[in-house]
């Protein structure tokens, strides 16, 4: 297991660039990494998120349907703990 001073030590060898710190940090701009981002940032704890693509939406970044839906009365899939989230999905 890695610690913080291994990584600020890697991070920072031979360097003058400041270390950004946070509490928290996602792997990952899906459904999923979007809402822990969104709640770890509720909580007050400072976050970022990282991901792979140049975009978020995980899976559906990845593959790419125009005009597809998705067909499920699931509540994680509508971002219902955001009205402005909500109203833009619909």
């Amino acid at each position: 297991m890695v610690n913080t001073q291994q990584v600020e030590q890697s991070a920072g060898a031979g360097s003058s660039e400041e270390i950004e710190r946070f509490d928290a940090i996602v792997i990952g701009a899906g459904v999923t990494g979007l809402y822990a981002l969104y709640r770890l940032r509720q909580l007050g704890l400072t976050a970022k998120s990282f991901e792979e693509g140049s975009g978020v939406g995980g899976t559906w970044f990845w593959n790419r349907y125009p005009g597809c839906r998705f067909d499920s009365e699931s509540y994680t899939y509508g971002y219902s703990f955001s009205d402005e989230l909500l109203q833009e999905w619909d």
